[in-house]
């Protein structure tokens, strides 16, 4: 993980564990714990709100935090993207059912000497999948080459699939597939 995240991360992580509130870490940062380089600039937290108060949690990051960040982005109420010591922190808020499964099956890690939990690499797939963009893609293709002994493939097949069906997006199962297909052992 780039030095400049460190403290801004630290005080991200720190907000969150003082509150009680569980969370995540997605994006590039999870992808480097998972063994994938890639630089990246800013922190991705998915973070669960009890009792799906979004609004009390924004209020909350937003006193903590008053510098915005992303402030030509389109308004999301489910993002909160706010700059921390200089580097843009965006706090993904979590909807009920398989977004709480990511904080679930987060893994308690080390990230430069910090202790935080980290997005599952399966689950890291999952949203990859979903997004959809060509640095997305490269990032599966490469954590399917870099973790694929340790993947539960049946885990991100069958969410894969729930997406597929719901978003009408038959072609990321299929470019999922041919990507899956290509990082295989035997054929690299």
């Amino acid at each position: 993980m780039a030095s400049q995240l460190e403290q801004p991360l630290q005080a991200a992580i720190g907000f969150l564990e003082a509150r009680g509130y569980r969370y995540a870490i997605i994006g590039g940062i999870a992808l480097t714990y998972w063994g994938v380089v890639r630089t990246t600039y800013d922190i991705d937290i998915k973070v669960l709100v009890p009792d799906m108060d979004f609004s009390a949690l924004r209020s909350a990051l937003r006193r903590e935090f008053p510098e915005t960040a992303r402030d030509g982005a389109p308004r999301n109420p489910f993002i909160v993207s706010v700059t921390i010591h200089g580097v843009t922190v965006d706090f993904l808020l979590a909807l009920p059912g398989y977004e709480e499964l990511i904080i679930e099956h987060a893994e308690v890690g080390s990230l430069g000497g910090l202790s935080a939990r980290i997005c599952s690499a399966e689950d890291l797939i999952i949203q990859k999948v979903v997004a959809g963009r060509g640095k997305d893609w490269l990032d599966v293709e490469s954590l399917l080459i870099v973790r694929r002994d340790l993947l539960d493939l049946t885990y991100i097949q069958h969410w894969l699939g729930q997406f597929v069906e719901a978003l009408e997006r038959p072609d990321l199962l299929s470019e999922y597939r041919r990507i899956e297909e290509k990082t295989r052992p035997e054929r690299r």
